[in-house]
């Protein structure tokens, strides 16, 4: 069972998919196609308080097993990425506003920590999917 490509000039076949479902061996091949599955749920961001470069994007797969993503293999999606973006983490800190505390917390955090970055693609993804009608998750 195949889902239609999303008609986007950033859609590029590879010779690896993107990822691969762990229970039913679904492939999605690119992250266009994984991001817009309509069979894919967000659950939410597990930040690894320690190793913030190991932070996941947590998902549900409609055969019901978790799919977790590392954020860094989206951070292409960032429109504002860039080699001077924070890298403090702030978890624990007064300017903490402990939105990484729980998994299924799915605000966006502005204080200027790393993790802050992450969550970004929560909003990120919401919007592309609700562009291409596949609701707000």
């Amino acid at each position: 069972m195949g889902h239609p490509m999303p008609s986007s000039p950033a859609v590029r076949p590879s010779s690896h998919p993107f990822h691969t479902c762990g229970s039913c061996k679904f492939v999605w091949p690119t992250w266009q196609r994984f991001v817009l599955d309509p069979g894919v749920r967000l659950l939410g961001m597990q930040s690894v308080a320690t190793h913030p470069q190991f932070n996941l994007l947590v998902f549900e797969h409609k055969c019901g097993s978790s799919v977790s993503i590392l954020t860094r293999r989206l951070h292409h999606l960032l429109p504002d990425h860039e080699p001077g973006a924070p890298s403090q983490r702030l978890t624990g800190t007064e300017l903490c506003s402990k939105h990484c505390r729980h998994i299924g917390d799915l605000e966006v955090c502005d204080a200027p920590c790393v993790n802050a970055c992450d969550r970004k693609l929560i909003r990120i993804i919401q919007q592309m999917r609700k562009e291409a009608g596949n609701g707000t998750i």
